[in-house]
């Protein structure tokens, strides 16, 4: 088994970096990562995971400078990447997901992939994992439900204890 997490509005609340990424105006981004903080208890996650051995990719649209900054702030280790231009074709194609699963080693099928968009869902579904919508950091919650996600979590503890039964 392994997991697959989107980094923005997933793992941190990077909210107040919005319209900054959406310019590409990475520097001031840079600036603003010690506050995009992780959501409450995705730490937990991320440790209990680690702990048992469980292989997690992050599978994001930004690009790799960005996603590093955010590992290394947060000591986030032991995770595997899948950033912007690491794949021609991007979210809402399987591409990166497919790329994800490929760098986690394991079967798609075995591949639980987490997100707060509708192109997550849909990318994830193509690719044949196991798509799980959350909503804590989502714009728009009715259309991440309209992609039909195998599972939808409104709270990170409703993730985590969903992770704590699979992996037994």
């Amino acid at each position: 088994m392994g997991i697959i997490f989107d980094l923005d509005q997933t793992l941190i609340n990077s909210s107040i970096a919005l319209d900054l990424r959406r310019k590409r105006d990475w520097q001031n981004v840079y600036r603003l990562i010690p506050s995009l903080v992780p959501f409450e208890g995705i730490n937990e996650i991320l440790q209990k995971l680690a702990t048992k051995n469980i292989p997690v990719c992050i599978v994001t649209s930004s690009p790799s400078s960005y996603c590093k900054k955010i590992l290394d702030y947060y000591k986030w280790t032991g995770l595997k990447t899948v950033c912007y231009h690491d794949t021609y074709k991007h979210k809402p194609y399987p591409d990166p997901i497919l790329k994800g699963v490929e760098l986690l080693g394991v079967n798609p099928s075995q591949v639980i992939s987490i997100g707060d968009e509708p192109n997550d869902i849909i990318a994830s579904k193509c690719a044949g994992v196991i798509s799980v919508a959350v909503t804590w950091g989502a714009t728009d919650i009715s259309k991440v439900k309209s992609q039909n996600p195998d599972y939808i979590f409104h709270e990170v503890i409703q993730l985590d204890k969903f992770l704590t039964e699979v992996y037994k």
